[in-house]
């Protein structure tokens, strides 16, 4: 039993969490550093942007293969989530990235960016899993993206305003996550202009 929990360990299989931090506040989530496992060499990159930074461009494909629009983020309240269709806590987080948005005074863009799988895996898990509606769905088979965002576990959450610029970022799920993205949210969106969809 030692070997096998002492294994399970070093991989980071065991489902513990391991502390990380949002904006100053606590938050659980799942490494993906494990050898062999998710994405092999998947850390942040060596300047990844932080809060005040304006957000990286995402040049990705959406499920259908034609390309995510409006990839420079501007415009207005931005949600970027990268999860992976195997990691618990990113479908805990889904959900309630559902709740905040019904629970919003006015709709923000959501982008959901599936790291390290290719399309197939990805559309048997939309097949038996709802995103939240109105959700944009693009694909980082490689993990160039989430890299180049310094997304380090999933899921991780980004919060961009509408000139482009991370407000906020969240790392892993854990109690709290719906408050603050309530938290966050709320100011940044009684500022917006209409969307542009």
């Amino acid at each position: 039993m030692r070997l096998v929990l002492g294994t399970l360990l070093a991989l980071g299989l065991t489902g513990r969490p391991e502390p990380g931090v949002a904006d100053g506040e606590p938050c659980i989530g799942i490494a993906n550093h494990a050898p062999g496992i998710a994405i092999a060499g998947h850390g942040p990159a060596d300047q990844a942007p932080g809060i005040g930074d304006r957000a990286p461009g995402l040049a990705l494909a959406m499920l259908d293969g034609a390309p995510l629009l409006r990839a420079d983020l501007t415009g207005e309240t931005t949600i970027v989530d990268f999860f992976a269709t195997w990691c618990g806590p990113c479908h805990k987080a889904l959900a309630d990235l559902e709740d905040v948005e019904a629970r919003l005074p006015s709709p923000v863009r959501l982008i959901v960016v599936a790291v390290g799988e290719d399309a197939d895996v990805v559309r048997r898990y939309i097949a038996q899993h709802s995103l939240p509606r109105g959700a944009e769905l693009a694909l980082d088979p490689g993990a160039a993206v989430a890299r180049a965002w310094g997304q380090e576990r999933f899921p991780t959450t980004f919060v961009v305003d509408h000139e482009g610029v991370i407000r906020h970022i969240n790392r892993g799920w854990g109690r709290g996550y719906a408050e603050r993205m309530l938290r966050w949210l709320g100011p940044m969106v009684s500022h917006d202009k209409p969307p542009l969809r």
